[in-house]
């Protein structure tokens, strides 16, 4: 017991003097440049199946770039309240009160680990359930270290049971051991810059105990499997194909393979070559330079397809030969004539 609360002192001196450096420091927010770059890349995508009348694939776009401008528009928030002058500056937590929010701590979770070594407060909560979903226990682990910085904690799933869909999300609200804060990011990083570590680790707890399935990276209702959006069956990570052009997960029996570029796409992004059949993304195909019908690489010639080829060919012949065309026609327009029977006038054509 005496080497933990000497343990609790220690670190209680370390995270008030790393606060007070922090302090003696000008404040940068930084822009949520990573949510920007990913609104930029659907809102990309969204114009591409615009441009290919691939509705249903832009509908599901759409509705993930709504999600994306959502998350960003919160980080934005945050960003926006962070810069806000505050109307009386905060204090930081003295040595004594940090020193009462780790043995505070110990009354309130399951476990608390403090590492001298590591430079970190780790805390263990029950397991979580939601909506008849078992996630598990989690670890909430804060490096004292980062407190100035958007990852100084990490949330740690103990006995993980992922999404079905990505193995990398442990919690609708978790993925790569990362917490999407939502409205909890403004309280939480005001929690962390005054080193009022009881209400850190209860308000992420707060967090993970509550679902929000609009900035959920996984929906708990796919949580088992997603459901195929072209035949409405259940599938699960090793069983599903990500569309390369408008990445819509689909079963991999739903989607189809290009055979130019042997990559898979969705129903709605592939198309049949009109000349050989084969199944062809629109990437690779390419349009006739005569009649603008597209065709895979493959059935071009010269960028020409072939009827329009032998077309081009039949043209040529003809002003090559123009005495041959002229004998064709006339022995065709003879042909046409009906034979004369017995008794009847021959007639002038």
């Amino acid at each position: 017991m005496k080497r933990k609360l000497g343990a609790f002192t220690r670190a209680a001196v370390d995270i008030h003097d790393r606060l007070r450096l922090l302090r003696q420091d000008q404040a940068v927010s930084h822009l949520p440049r990573e949510s920007w770059i990913e609104c930029e890349r659907l809102t990309r995508l969204q114009e591409k199946a615009q441009t290919h009348q691939l509705q249903r694939a832009e509908r599901r776009v759409r509705a993930s770039l709504l999600q994306a401008i959502e998350r960003l528009s919160h980080s934005l928030k945050g960003v926006q309240d962070s810069l806000a002058p505050a109307p009386e500056p905060s204090l930081a937590s003295s040595v004594h009160d940090i020193f009462r929010d780790l043995r505070s701590l110990e009354d309130e979770f399951e476990k608390v680990t403090v590492s001298l070594q590591r430079s970190t407060v780790s805390v263990l909560t029950d397991v979580i359930e939601l909506e008849g979903v078992t996630l598990g226990a989690f670890e909430i682990v804060l490096d004292w270290r980062d407190l100035g910085d958007t990852g100084a904690y990490e949330v740690v799933a103990v006995e993980s049971n992922p999404a079905e869909a990505n193995s990398d999300t442990t919690h609708p609200h978790v993925q790569s051991n990362s917490l999407c804060e939502g409205d909890g990011r403004v309280p939480i990083r005001k929690a962390l810059s005054e080193g009022r570590l009881f209400d850190f680790f209860v308000l992420v707890r707060q967090i993970l105990e509550t679902y929000n399935p609009g900035s959920a990276y996984v929906n708990l209702q796919d949580w088992y499997g997603a459901e195929c959006p072209d035949c409405g069956r259940t599938m699960h990570e090793d069983e599903s194909s990500l569309c390369e052009l408008c990445s819509t997960t689909t079963c991999y029996e739903c989607t189809s393979g290009c055979g130019s570029c042997d990559d898979r796409f969705c129903s709605d992004c592939i198309r049949t070559c009109p000349d050989c059949d084969n199944s062809t993304c629109s990437s690779c195909l390419t349009k006739c330079a005569d009649c603008d019908d597209e065709f895979c690489k493959g059935c071009l010639h010269d960028e020409v397809c072939t009827d329009c080829l032998a077309r081009r060919e039949e043209e040529n012949d003809a002003e090559r030969n123009p005495e041959t065309t002229t004998r064709k026609a006339t022995t065709a327009s003879h042909h046409s004539l009906q034979p004369l029977c017995l008794g009847e006038a021959a007639v002038p054509a």
